[in-house]
């Protein structure tokens, strides 16, 4: 998640020299990626909903629709698989990353690879001796006809089918992980995208400035994580573990919880912009601004439509992509045309990758003999790759690194003082 710095006490800071060429790319194309066309979509997609509120009626009877639709393909290929391997690109093809952080390169993917196995290994044996998902649908629905709680349900479930239960159960923890790591990471990285421009134009916060910027991101990663509870009691009503009417309050309660975080928080990151800005005597630039602002509309969105949670995908894998094209075009400084043409192989081979690991296993026959379903091992490859995603961004990319700082940032020229 570019990029993080070290947070200091307050007191005096110091405006760092300014470059002349503060950019990643150019300043429109980083504005564009950072959150400028993530604005531009969502506002569009909002004022739609507003002026025809039954012009997404079909998606929501229907929203699995976006994934039959060969242009959402095409652009989730184009732009967030690419994302997720570039984070592979910089953790393995930097010399000494391995020995550097052995949690990121080692430990966690063969624990997390250990993991999904079992859960697969477990659920293939349960299928072949008959435990499958319509037995633990039927064991359920029997024990909540006996008036079972849901723990008492699980458990009775476990007792029956194990091997099926078992397999079941580790995948749905890593889902939740998952989840929750995602909220952090998308927010996260946003934050990152707004020190790290603010570190361009020579901008220094004080801890309580970053604190008041924020508090946005931070709200956000919580909202993030409660918005799941709305369809998790849809879920539950619906199989009449929860009472009739619950998913209502809860809705509800998520939603003045979003109305207070946006109250209590847009004001506090205006201040916060506002005291840096003033310290400086610099102005913020606008790119270190949009990231915050595209948060507030990314859970607007899918507090309003959440079948457009892919608009947040895409808008958050665009913020990546030029970070580590950047690093790629640094590393390549000086070498006539492969200056120029490295970033467009890299990301071609990104794109590569990233279609076989997320796409190809759709289309594997070989899992049938194992008696598991190509979409659901297709499904933990995902979430071991989100997973790891996660904690590989959080590792590697902080300004406070001087490897990250010297190749990210080795092409700005300080203007003369």
């Amino acid at each position: 998640m570019p990029a993080k710095e070290t947070i200091p006490q307050d007191g005096p800071v110091a405006a760092g020299p300014p470059f002349k060429n503060p950019q990643l790319v150019t300043p429109l194309v980083d504005g564009v990626l950072v959150g400028g066309l993530s604005l531009v979509v969502i506002a569009g997609l909002l004022i739609i909903g507003l002026v025809t509120p039954s012009a997404y009626d079909s998606l929501k009877s229907r929203p699995a629709m976006l994934d039959e639709l060969v242009w959402i393909f095409v652009i989730t290929s184009l732009i967030n698989s690419p994302h997720f391997m570039g984070s592979y690109w910089m953790l393995y093809s930097t010399p000494g990353q391995v020995k550097r952080y052995p949690w990121a390169t080692i430990y966690v993917p063969v624990t997390l690879v250990a993991v999904a196995v079992l859960s697969l290994t477990l659920t293939a044996i349960g299928t072949r001796l008959g435990q499958d998902e319509s037995q633990f649908a039927a064991v359920m629905q029997t024990q909540f006809s006996g008036q079972a709680s849901f723990i008492g349900a699980l458990i009775a479930s476990f007792r029956e089918l194990p091997f099926f239960v078992g397999g079941r159960a580790i995948y749905m923890v890593m889902f939740i992980i998952s989840i929750t790591y995602l909220a952090w990471h998308y927010n996260g990285q946003a934050w990152g995208m707004t020190a790290s421009f603010c570190y361009l134009a020579g901008i220094r916060m004080r801890d309580s400035d970053r604190k008041l910027i924020r508090s946005g991101f931070r709200a956000m990663t919580g909202m993030h994580v409660l918005f799941w509870t709305i369809p998790v009691a849809q879920q539950a009503e619906l199989r009449g573990v929860i009472s009739p009417g619950i998913t209502e309050t809860v809705s509800n309660l998520v939603i003045m919880l979003l109305v207070l975080a946006f109250t209590m928080t847009i004001p506090l990151g205006i201040w916060g912009f506002r005291r840096a800005a003033r310290r400086s005597g610099r102005r913020i630039p606008l790119r270190a601004i949009l990231p915050w602002m595209a948060i507030y509309f990314w859970y607007l969105l899918i507090f309003i439509h959440p079948y457009f949670f892919l608009v947040l995908q895409l808008s958050h894998a665009l913020q990546y992509l030029s970070f580590p094209l950047r690093v790629g075009s640094n590393r390549h400084a000086g070498k006539g045309k492969q200056a120029l043409f490295f970033p467009c192989l890299l990301y071609l081979g990104m794109l590569a990758t990233g279609y076989m690991v997320f796409d190809l296993p759709l289309v594997l026959q070989m899992m049938q003999f194992f008696n598991l379903e190509p979409y659901k091992v297709a499904c933990l490859v995902a979430i071991i790759v989100n997973i790891h995603h996660y904690f590989t961004d959080g590792a590697i990319w902080k300004i406070s690194n001087p490897d990250v700082r010297r190749e990210l940032f080795s092409h700005l020229v300080p203007r003369e003082t």
